[in-house]
């Protein structure tokens, strides 16, 4: 019995022996050759037992993807197989140092032609199972302790590479892996930038067949745009440094170069769509607080505004909605670069001009001249949704500084409500402009008129509520306001569609003044009390002309109509508004203010 236990021990140990044998050859290809790596963190691989079924686990994937399954198998079964166990690829993405150390024991060829190979094989899940793959190399790079053997790994993915196709396949496998700034930068610059800055003239073409797979674009240039998409600061740092020493260009004319290329080329709407998602991310439009703009992201969002403002509606159409984004977060710039009322002749640039005067709530990060703010709107005007998506915002950030400035107001006499609204005015006379020389004055007009008709056939019809979509539809009386007093050309025409929509002739100037009031009583402006009719009950304010509206519908019988009774109403609102001659005649000069069209006929553009 005790030789039988001996034995049996001794077996145990043969297997231990083996087993740690095999786990000590492991640690060894793990750690590497590379001295700078090992010393990383200071820590090593010494954590025994527990990382090492992970890094077993890895071990055997990395020999069954680059020593079976892409070597020894038909296109069919390599399809399968690599489909198969692409779920334990994804699932490494949860232990990023076993993702580490599978891609340091994958063959560096196989690595590299993975994509191509998916699609070579003609496999029905390629697209599924690449992001599997890059899943777990983002894993892998942003891992906070770095195995020395991956360190090869991250240096080859961020080096220059003979040959576009291996370029183009290394590109592809770092889209989808949401990897760190760094990797990016280097990436995008080493695999195809840097030589695009320094000549662009060349054919770029890579991948057609993988392109066509993966829905991605068969351009190397548009591909490293697709990895800078979505990081600020790595598309900041790419075109601060791309083209190193060598490329004497500023940021503007390197920006430039992309959209030369795309005029070029037959890809040119995928390399403009991803250029485009590169600005939005260095501008940091989706990450950043209008009015609050960090510099690094001010100064590039002041050159991506000059260099796009160039081409205007020439802009390719697939970077249009970027623009409509950029606009949405650089509103302040946008409403301040419209000024007329101080230093008209003003050059954009990020210092203050001379004799400029600050308004209260305004924050804009740099200032732009009334021309390069007419430039850049024309960028995207004629676009639906963007238009929409950018009025929307533009709205809510004249609601609030007009009430903000209606509350300063109240506590001084400081105009602060006259000359925002003469700010708002500018910017509306220029964003018409720019409409009308993109869509024709005709079609522009009409645009404004069909928004407003719409908003405010939807109001009337119950399609709004007070606390969020008034301050839209505030917008809309404000743009039809303005352009019902631009002149006469279209006026009748303007006039007959909103006559269609709400069933009487609207009186725009009169909702104008109705708007004013609203706000500035809203602000505390120093008014008498308003008849008890007027006021909401719920809310203790002032009611807004929609509401009235709605009262009147309700109100209304077969012996009274309710345009009659709205009539009344709006009597007895403008008789307060009489009686409180500040009050009315703020009203009145805010509302002409942003109604005026001297800033279309200041705007002079040199040729």
């Amino acid at each position: 019995m005790a030789l039988r236990e001996i034995a049996d021990i001794a077996d145990w140990g043969r297997t231990q022996i083996s087993m740690l044998h095999g786990r000590a050859e492991l640690v060894q290809k793990l750690e590497g050759d590379i001295p700078a790596a090992k010393g990383d963190g200071g820590q090593g691989l010494v954590r025994l037992p527990d990382e090492l079924e992970g890094f077993e686990l890895a071990q055997g994937l990395a020999r069954m993807y680059g020593d079976d399954i892409l070597v020894e198998h038909d296109n069919e079964s390599q399809a399968l197989l690599i489909h198969e166990h692409a779920d334990e690829i994804a699932r490494l993405a949860d232990n990023p140092q076993a993702a580490a150390a599978f891609f340091a024991l994958l063959p560096a060829k196989a690595r590299d032609s993975l994509p191509s190979v998916l699609t070579a094989i003609r496999s029905r899940t390629a697209e599924q199972d690449l992001v599997a793959f890059s899943k777990a190399l983002g894993a892998a790079l942003r891992a906070p302790t770095l195995i020395p053997a991956f360190a090869k790994v991250k240096a080859d993915l961020t080096k220059p590479v003979d040959g576009k196709i291996t370029a183009w396949n290394r590109l592809a496998l770092l889209k989808g892996a949401d990897a760190p700034t760094g990797v990016r930068t280097a990436a995008a610059r080493a695999l195809a930038l840097d030589d695009f800055a320094k000549n662009p003239h060349q054919d770029w073409r890579a991948g057609l067949n993988e392109a066509r797979e993966y829905d991605l674009p068969p351009d190397l240039v548009a591909m490293a745009l697709e990895v800078l998409a979505g990081d600020g600061r790595a598309a900041r740092e790419v075109f601060a440094g791309m083209g190193g020493t060598d490329v004497k260009l500023s940021q503007i004319e390197k920006m430039k170069l992309f959209l030369d290329y795309a005029d070029q080329v037959s890809a040119g709407d995928e390399v403009a769509d991803a250029f485009g998602r590169v600005l939005e991310a260095g501008t940091e439009a989706r990450t950043e607080n209008p009015g609050r703009h960090s510099p690094s992201a001010a100064t590039f969002a002041l050159d991506a505004i000059l260099v796009t403002g160039l081409l205007g509606p020439s802009l390719p159409a697939t970077a249009k909605d970027s623009m409509g984004v950029i606009a949405r977060s650089y509103v302040h710039e946008l409403a301040s670069g419209a000024r007329f009322d101080r230093a008209t002749n003003r050059t954009s640039g990020p210092r203050i001009p001379e004799h400029w005067v600050p308004l209260p709530g305004v924050t804009p990060a740099f200032y732009l001249s009334p021309g390069d703010t007419y430039r850049f709107l024309k960028t995207f005007v004629g676009e639906e949704k963007p238009v929409a998506d950018f009025n929307s915002t533009m709205a809510r950030f004249r609601h609030d500084i007009l009430l903000s400035a209606a509350c300063l107001d109240a506590q001084g006499d400081k105009n602060y409500f006259r000359d925002i609204s003469m700010m708002f005015g500018d910017f509306s006379s220029i964003a018409f402009k720019a409409t009308k020389d993109v869509l024709g004055e005709e079609d522009a007009a009409g645009e404004h008129a069909r928004n407003f008709i719409k908003n405010t056939s939807g109001f009337l019809l119950g399609g709004f509520s007070f606390t969020n979509e008034i301050v839209d539809l505030s917008w809309e009386v404000f743009q039809a306001y303005g352009l019902s007093a631009l002149g006469d050309e279209w006026d009748d025409s303007f006039e007959k569609q909103v006559e269609t929509a709400t069933g009487e002739r609207t009186d725009l100037a009169r909702r104008m003044k109705f708007d004013m009031a609203y706000l500035l009583y809203s602000g505390g402006y120093s008014t008498s009390r308003p008849p008890q009719e007027l006021i909401n009950a719920t809310t203790g304010t002032l009611k807004t002309y929609e509401e009235l509206v709605v009262e009147a519908k309700r109100e209304a019988t077969d012996n009274k109509k309710w345009e009659h009774i709205l009539q009344e109403k709006l009597e007895a609102y403008e008789e307060w508004m009489d009686e409180n001659g500040k009050l009315d005649k703020e009203i009145e000069y805010s509302s002409r203010f942003q109604s005026s069209d001297l800033a279309e006929n200041l705007l002079r553009l040199p040729k």
